[in-house]
Order: structure tokens, then sequence, then C-alpha cells
């Protein structure tokens, strides 16, 4: 799906983190998306270059680097989000709302989180 919308997982993943949270450091990242710091540090490079996030150094610790969404950032998070929905929509157009919300229940369970995270 994502390489047909020309979106890498992980930027989707970042710019989503991003407008949920609010400014985060480089590490926050890293640690949410189970990512090499090194990794973290491509990733940031490649979206501030976009024009999707900015980087700014930490005010309480300059070691640190703050990342935050761009108006840029959101457009793209935007576009993404609904051409998911769409291709979403299309594929589990068979399915009742009910057994939607089964198989919503049963993968999120499947990937290891419990009744009371669901």
């Amino acid at each position: 799906m994502h390489t047909e919308l020309g979106t890498p997982l992980r930027e989707h993943w970042m710019l989503t983190y991003l407008s949920e949270r609010g400014d985060i450091t480089q590490q926050e990242i890293a640690n949410t998306l189970g990512i090499d710091r090194s990794e973290v540090v491509r990733l940031v490079d490649a979206m501030e270059k976009s024009g999707y996030v900015t980087r700014t150094r930490d005010p309480h610790d300059r070691r640190k680097y703050q990342l935050s969404i761009t108006a840029a950032g959101n457009r793209q998070r935007e576009a993404t989000d609904a051409r998911i929905a769409a291709a979403t929509e299309v594929l589990l157009a068979r399915l009742t709302p009910e057994e939607r919300g089964t198989l919503h229940r049963l993968s999120l369970k499947a990937l290891g989180y419990d009744e009371t995270d669901l």
C-alpha cells in the first residue's frame, strides 16, 4: 500500500506520531518506532528536506533535538490517511460493521494487545 502511495511506512508513522504528540525528541521516535537512532537521523534528514518536519535543539538539553511536524507534513499525513481509508474501504467492503469490529479486535490481539488495550 505505502509503496503504491510513494510514502514510506516509517515516514507516515512518524508524521502520525508527531501530529498526535507534538514536539518530541529523536530518541523518543527511535524508541516508539523501534528503530536504530542512526536510521532515525536518516529518516529525519529526508523528512526535513521534504519540509515535513523541523528539527531544533532542545532548550533544556542542547545534546538533543526536538522534532515538530510542519503544515506540509500535516497535509502529507492527511492525504495519506485519506488514501489508506479509501483502500481499506475497498478491501473490507464485503464485511459488515460487526465483522469489521471483530477483525480489528482479533488483529490487535494477534499483535499482542490485550482486552484492556482494546
